[in-house]
């Protein structure tokens, strides 16, 4: 049978309990920061998918220039924060023959150092689907 110095001297003193506590809870305030910005980066990348994949339905059947388009989706892009630049989007064709072509990155970033630690990739290539 243990004796009670023994016992408190596996757990460990109260300072270094402590310490153990501090430790894993920042390593959940990282996890949670990292997790929130993969969610939210692939929750406005969906969103925007389908706001350009409408957007290139009206400009077609409305034979809209591609000017405007590029700037109907860039409006759309900072709406959501997603990191869009206008020559990222490639526009061509008119009319029945649209064709959006788009690829961009975002970092995933650790938080309290704002160091980036991943680049998320996503690319988009809608056409104009004629209605059924």
């Amino acid at each position: 049978m243990q004796t009670k110095e023994a016992t408190d001297a596996e757990r460990g003193s109260p300072l270094q309990r402590y310490a153990a506590l501090c430790l894993w809870m920042f390593i959940g305030f990282v996890y949670l920061s990292l997790m929130s910005q993969w969610i939210t980066f692939s929750r406005h990348d969906n969103q925007f998918a389908q706001s350009m994949q409408r957007a290139v339905q009206i400009a077609a059947t409305e034979q809209r220039p591609a000017k405007e388009l590029r700037t109907l989706l860039l409006v759309r892009a900072e709406e959501l924060s997603i990191p869009i630049r206008g020559d990222d989007i490639q526009i061509s064709g008119g009319g029945t023959t649209l064709r959006v072509n788009l690829h961009y990155q975002a970092d995933i970033s650790m938080p309290i150092l704002n160091q980036t630690l991943y680049r998320m990739k996503f690319g988009h290539d809608f056409t104009y689907l004629p209605p059924q």
